[in-house]
Protein backbone atom coordinates (compact mmCIF):
# COMPACT_ATOMS: atom_id res chain seq x y z
CA UNK A 1 0.00 0.00 0.00
CA UNK A 2 2.77 2.25 0.84
CA UNK A 3 4.21 1.84 -2.97
CA UNK A 4 0.97 2.82 -4.12
CA UNK A 5 0.64 6.07 -1.75
CA UNK A 6 4.26 7.19 -3.15
CA UNK A 7 3.22 6.21 -6.46
CA UNK A 8 0.30 8.72 -6.41
CA UNK A 9 1.89 11.21 -4.37
CA UNK A 10 5.25 11.22 -7.05
CA UNK A 11 5.35 14.33 -9.29
CA UNK A 12 7.96 14.01 -11.01
CA UNK A 13 5.95 12.31 -13.99
CA UNK A 14 3.68 15.39 -14.25
CA UNK A 15 7.27 17.94 -14.24
CA UNK A 16 8.58 15.70 -17.17
CA UNK A 17 5.34 15.98 -19.34
CA UNK A 18 5.40 19.74 -18.34
CA UNK A 19 8.77 20.19 -19.80
CA UNK A 20 7.99 18.38 -22.37
CA UNK A 21 5.13 20.75 -23.71
CA UNK A 22 7.12 23.58 -23.04
CA UNK A 23 10.06 22.11 -25.20
CA UNK A 24 7.43 21.53 -27.90
CA UNK A 25 6.05 24.87 -28.13
CA UNK A 26 9.45 26.51 -28.05
CA UNK A 27 10.37 24.35 -31.01
CA UNK A 28 6.89 24.79 -33.28
CA UNK A 29 7.99 28.83 -32.61
CA UNK A 30 11.75 28.28 -33.61
CA UNK A 31 10.07 26.80 -37.01
CA UNK A 32 7.53 29.42 -37.36
CA UNK A 33 10.28 32.20 -36.76
CA UNK A 34 12.43 30.31 -39.44
CA UNK A 35 9.99 29.95 -41.87
CA UNK A 36 9.29 33.43 -41.54
CA UNK A 37 11.96 35.12 -41.69
CA UNK A 38 13.84 32.65 -43.69
CA UNK A 39 14.31 34.27 -47.20
CA UNK A 40 14.96 38.30 -45.54
CA UNK A 41 17.88 36.17 -43.59
CA UNK A 42 19.16 34.38 -46.25
CA UNK A 43 19.33 37.76 -48.73
CA UNK A 44 21.51 39.61 -45.56
CA UNK A 45 23.53 36.39 -45.36
CA UNK A 46 23.79 36.38 -49.09
CA UNK A 47 24.62 40.35 -49.20
CA UNK A 48 27.10 39.97 -46.55
CA UNK A 49 28.71 37.06 -48.52
CA UNK A 50 29.27 38.95 -51.43
CA UNK A 51 30.41 42.13 -50.07
CA UNK A 52 33.27 39.97 -48.31
CA UNK A 53 34.00 38.52 -51.52
CA UNK A 54 33.98 41.81 -53.01
CA UNK A 55 36.03 43.12 -50.09
CA UNK A 56 38.75 40.27 -50.20
CA UNK A 57 39.13 40.76 -54.03
CA UNK A 58 42.31 42.46 -55.47
CA UNK A 59 40.41 46.02 -56.09
CA UNK A 60 39.86 46.23 -52.14
CA UNK A 61 37.21 47.76 -50.28
CA UNK A 62 36.68 50.32 -52.34
CA UNK A 63 34.94 48.35 -54.88
CA UNK A 64 32.69 46.57 -52.34
CA UNK A 65 31.65 49.85 -50.91
CA UNK A 66 30.80 51.25 -54.65
CA UNK A 67 29.01 48.23 -56.18
CA UNK A 68 25.28 47.17 -54.90
CA UNK A 69 25.68 43.28 -53.85
CA UNK A 70 21.37 44.01 -53.05
CA UNK A 71 19.94 41.91 -56.37
CA UNK A 72 22.18 39.08 -56.52
CA UNK A 73 20.44 35.37 -56.36
CA UNK A 74 21.80 32.60 -54.42
CA UNK A 75 23.38 31.06 -56.82
CA UNK A 76 25.72 34.38 -57.26
CA UNK A 77 26.13 33.86 -53.89
CA UNK A 78 27.94 30.63 -53.69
Amino acid sequence: MSMLNRFWNDETGPELVEWAVVTIILLVAAVVLYIAVGKILGGVICGVYCWLKQASSSSGHESATKSSCDNKTKEECN
